[in-house]
């Protein structure tokens, strides 16, 4: 009877949210938020000077830019389930997918 309870119990668990390092996390969503636009555009420059045909590059750059949204979004998605309905301090700090999804826009069009 013991063993069926620690199954249930793990189970449980398991359906939970994850658990993470709340300063960690804070970390990471300050640390982005300060730096993301910087880091795009020092990808498309890199793709610029990198890559002379600029269609592979507009390429290049779209994926590149559509797997660091994929990324970040996953990071959303893990705070989300992580702190549930309780709002962290850092909240005010995440930059949301839309407001990334202009500035990709912004590059897209230089091409």
């Amino acid at each position: 009877a013991a063993m069926a309870g620690s199954k249930a119990a793990g189970g449980a668990a398991e359906a939970a949210a994850p658990e993470v390092d709340n300063a960690l996390v804070e970390s990471l969503v300050r640390d982005f938020a300060a730096k993301w636009k910087g880091a795009i555009e020092a990808i498309n420059q890199d793709v610029l000077d990198y890559f002379s045909s600029f269609r592979n590059g507009m390429e290049i750059l779209k994926h590149t830019l559509t797997q660091l949204l994929l990324y970040y979004t996953r990071f959303q998605d893990i705070i989300k389930r992580s702190y549930g309905r309780r709002t962290p301090g850092f909240q005010k700090d995440v930059v949301s997918t839309a407001t990334i999804l202009v500035e990709i826009k912004k590059y897209s069009r230089s091409y």
